[in-house]
């Protein structure tokens, strides 16, 4: 264990970087002005390191970057555990994970009640080396909280468009994003921002699962582009195809889009062997912008759609799935107060109520509150109604 305060803030690259694995970096209260140049940054490159906020409170520990820095964070080695702090104010990414160059694979990275705000590109990105040799696998991202103020919108990258997003992983297998919320990432001007969570690039095996996104630009994302790199696998689950995601779920989420900047609830590109299932997608009458709540395209993508509350679900550009039992134009009367982020549905609801396909509890694990969907038939969204 080493103890760190905010006197500490100008050497904690050095003793990051100086700790033996297993070690835990515990951060007293304050504030820690993270800024310079790379050796600055927190570069975690021994497997077991844990970077952790003594008291509890996310709120109490603030790492930040001033936007005089590229990443706070960096994580190349198995095992990283940040939590209970906050990052905020990056140039480019509050986390950065990737391989070395001449690998291994990086395991086991854990993001847990960490509070991310305002950073200039993506909040956390995952990429492969330089070779696509090795890739950042089995990663949580837990009880987390991804904020874009009105102040953070005025630093997002614009080389690129509107250059920022939530989570967004390359070529990542067997990631868990649970329980965490999002809100605001998107640009004033309307110009499309990247998903609060994004897994793409020959992903694979993905679970998304209750998590809260409100008024951010798209959603969820599995795959984007028609053709590009993607992952190859030993086992080839589809030889000579390009897949953008492989096989993953996204399963009882809320998201609500009150703003014109909002496109796209949920997006399925190149997806092949994806579940979506137990989502509510709410958009109300501000999100002029809107496109889709759910969209599925290219000729790749063969998905199971069902259960979900929505405005619209979209097919595109010859994908196909199988779609059922979900509800297209749904009334904001049949939630509690959904501009309020309140989306348990009403007992007027009965478009919803018991109209569910069974699924099992394992494909539909459980809905907003925490509780088991009926085995038969369930409710119709991401809250199974409790009379």
């Amino acid at each position: 264990m080493i103890d760190v305060t905010p006197a500490d803030a100008g050497r904690l690259g050095d003793i990051v970087r100086s700790a033996r694995p297993g070690t835990t970096i515990r951060f007293a209260d304050g504030v820690y002005p993270v800024t310079g140049d790379y050796s600055k940054s927190l570069v975690i490159s021994k497997p077991g390191i844990t970077l952790r906020g003594a008291s509890g409170d996310p709120a109490k520990v603030v790492l930040d970057g001033q936007y005089s820095i590229g990443a706070i964070v960096y994580v190349s080695a198995d095992d990283a555990t940040i939590t209970d702090l906050t990052l905020k104010r990056a140039e480019d990414h509050l986390v950065h994970s990737y391989p070395g160059p001449s690998g291994p694979d990086v395991k086991g990275l854990t993001l847990h009640r960490v509070r991310m705000i305002d950073s200039g590109e993506q909040f956390l990105k995952v990429n492969p080396n330089v070779t696509r040799a090795n890739f950042v696998d089995a990663g949580r991202v837990l009880c987390s909280e991804f904020t874009m103020t009105s102040a953070g919108r005025a630093n997002i990258e614009r080389a690129y468009g509107c250059y920022t997003g939530g989570i967004d992983v390359h070529s990542g297998r067997d990631w868990i994003v649970r329980s965490n919320t999002f809100q605001g990432i998107y640009c004033e001007d309307g110009e499309v921002a990247e998903h609060a969570i994004h897994f793409w690039v020959g992903s694979r095996d993905t679970i998304v699962e209750n998590n809260f996104i409100q008024n951010t630009s798209r959603g969820i994302g599995f795959g984007l582009v028609e053709n590009g790199p993607s992952r190859a696998y030993p086992d080839n689950p589809y030889p000579g195809m390009f897949v953008g995601h492989y096989g993953g779920t996204i399963r009882n989420n809320v998201i609500i889009a009150d703003i014109p900047q909002y496109d796209t609830g949920i997006e399925l590109d190149q997806a092949r062997g994806s579940k979506v299932v137990h989502n509510t997608v709410v958009e109300t009458g501000s999100a002029t912008g809107s496109f889709s709540s759910i969209d599925y395209r290219f000729p790749n993508t063969s998905v199971s759609v069902h259960n979900n509350l929505v405005r619209r679900i979209t097919v595109r550009n010859g994908a196909v799935g199988t779609v059922s039992h979900n509800v297209e134009n749904v009334p904001v009367s049949w939630f509690v107060n959904a501009a309020a982020g309140n989306v348990h549905v009403r007992n007027t609801a009965a478009g919803a109520i018991n109209r569910g396909l069974a699924l099992g509890s394992t494909l539909a694990g459980r809905d907003l509150d925490g509780f088991p969907h009926a085995l038969g038939p369930p409710d119709i969204g991401a809250d199974e109604y409790l009379s």
